[in-house]
């Protein structure tokens, strides 16, 4: 699926089918089939399908073939793909990931799949039989004729509920194509030296980014951001010793369950939602109690897209000879983040975010004194233990299964940031979000952070007078936009935009056209005089705002 790299694909995505073309080849389904599935096929073409016949050399196609499709092109018989490659050019579609294969045979499914066919269908005959060989073509999924019109419907039409669409989430992000196809790798057993030699060379990669030395170490983790959370928070304190939790956001107070629900005594320095934690602070609240064994900040709290001083927090705790360990979920790969020789001894962080992978993989990386402590923490837990990660990867193996295709993702992720360059990439976010926030300014949209707070991915913005954000929401939806709500106080008055993966201004400018209409018609029926703010000229054209 490719990312939405201008705004015709946006627009393609929110308003077109799915596939475009579907395909059969001549005398490769019985005239009973065939029957059926011209009453289906009917449905299909009357929501903007076209419907093209493969008819071999060798072959006439029948009276009912020919009426039941709109075009006929000579092409190979299956399991050949190039047939379909030539309906592809006959019904004028430019990429074959909006082509459908329908095939009553094994063969004509194996010529779907290898002509990277969007969709491959097998049209299912009496019995279980018919439904065992069509397996055998791996294809998408089997129906009945009768079925097809609903199916194409629901997966492929132009009404389809669940259709790709640009996310403005603060995670999972948008990714590239390079990351999808990264994902089909080969079937891969973790206890085989492919998967340590891939691990090691993960390794490697994440420590450049990270712009740490090779004496540290790395945990990686099959599970969500929250899974690498909780295994730093059990890795960090000693037994009958304190943790110290910066709280100012959601993430903060996650950070503090996540020490009460393994038995450890939590105290807190404290700001609010919209205010960074004050160094001070913290240096006061170790001084008053020695039994601290490890503090816990949050880099980026995405709750209102609020950056902590982390650097200077590290500071005062390694001057007092305590750990700190830094939820850098969201912010590793897109904020400045020093993290050797800084006081920061496990930084928490996963691939679906500024690395620009796929969910699925999460990872801590430890300094020498981090590695040293969580082999002095009790194990508080058994999948989440990062001293068995790091026993078992010192022998080239791993605890459990980890999410391998997730790991594919992240691999190639690295790859492309490191052809990027890390602070190109950082670059490029900054880019990003100063362009939204010159459009959220003419469009009267204040920003419940001060600026120099502010994070380089995440706007927490005021929702104006009369609308809701369900309301927002939904009309943005159908424009192929995914915006997100507040959370934790600010959570009825606020809502967010994102700017993690593979974003493109053309696309946030078109975005921005969609938003200054949503907000233009709350505008407008609250006073009916009033005019919507201009904020870009012309659809997709960056320039409209950032002049």
């Amino acid at each position: 699926m490719p990312y939405a790299d201008t705004v015709a694909t946006v627009r393609s995505w929110s308003e077109d089918r799915a596939i475009a073309v579907w395909t059969l080849f001549a005398g490769n389904l019985p005239t009973s089939e065939l029957a059926t599935l011209g009453t289906e096929l009917e449905r299909v073409r009357n929501d903007g399908a076209a419907v093209v016949l493969v008819v071999p050399d060798d072959l006439t196609p029948t009276p009912l073939e020919r009426r039941l499709t709109d075009i006929v092109v000579r092409g190979p018989l299956p399991p050949s793909p190039f047939g379909l490659l030539v309906a592809l050019a006959a019904a004028d579609v430019p990429d074959v990931r909006r082509l459908g294969l329908i095939g009553g045979s094994r063969e004509a499914l194996i010529a779907g799949q290898r002509a990277g066919a969007g969709a491959v269908v097998g049209i299912a005959g009496d019995g279980v039989s018919s439904r065992m060989a069509l397996l055998l073509g791996q294809p998408d999924r089997i129906v009945e004729a009768s079925d097809f019109a609903t199916m194409d419907s629901f997966m492929y039409g132009r009404n389809r509920h669940h259709r790709q669409r640009v996310l403005l989430n603060p995670g999972p992000a948008v990714v590239s194509d390079r990351i999808h196809r990264a994902v089909g790798g080969p079937d891969l057993c973790h206890r085989e030296p492919e998967y340590s030699e891939m691990f090691t060379r993960i390794r490697e990669k994440l420590f450049h980014v990270a712009g740490v030395g090779r004496d540290w170490e790395l945990a990686l983790i099959a599970g969500s951001g929250t899974a690498a959370m909780e295994a730093m928070v059990g890795a960090s304190v000693r037994e009958g010793r304190h943790l110290l939790v910066c709280r100012n956001g959601v993430y903060g107070d996650r950070l503090a369950t996540i020490g009460k629900r393994l038995g450890i005594e939590t105290v807190a320095v404290g700001a609010s939602q919209t205010e960074p934690i004050d160094p001070a602070a913290v240096a006061s609240a170790l001084d008053a109690d020695p039994d601290i064994d490890a503090v816990a900040i949050v880099h980026h709290e995405t709750t209102t897209g609020l950056l902590n001083p982390v650097h200077e927090v590290a500071a005062e705790a390694r001057a007092r000879g305590v750990r700190v360990i830094v939820d850098a979920i969201s912010s590793l790969g897109a904020e400045e983040l020093r993290i050797a020789d800084s006081g920061m001894d496990m930084v928490a962080c996963t691939s679906n975010k500024c690395l620009h992978g796929l969910p699925g993989t999460s990872f801590v990386l430890l300094s020498p004194a981090g590695a040293a402590r969580a082999a002095e923490a009790p194990r508080r837990s058994l999948y989440l233990d990062i001293a068995g990660y790091l026993e078992a990867q010192r022998k080239d193996s791993v605890p459990f299964t980890p999410a391998v295709p997730a790991v594919y993702g992240l691999e190639a992720a690295l790859d492309e940031l490191l052809d990027e360059g890390p602070a190109q990439r950082r670059s490029a976010y900054r880019v990003r979000v100063a362009f939204l926030d010159r459009a959220f300014e003419k469009l009267g949209l204040q920003p419940t952070v001060a600026a120099p707070n502010r994070s380089s991915s995440v706007r927490s913005l005021q929702l104006p007078d009369g609308l809701g954000y369900q309301e927002l929401h939904d009309a943005l939806k159908r424009d192929g936009y995914v915006i997100y709500a507040g959370l934790g106080d600010a959570a009825k008055t606020t809502f967010r935009v994102c700017t993690l993966g593979a974003l493109e201004l053309d696309v946030l400018a078109d975005f921005v056209e969609s938003l200054e209409r949503a907000l233009g018609a709350t505008r407008m029926a609250s006073s009916p005089g009033s005019q919507p703010v201009s904020a870009a000229g012309s659809r997709g054209t960056a320039a409209a705002v950032s002049a």
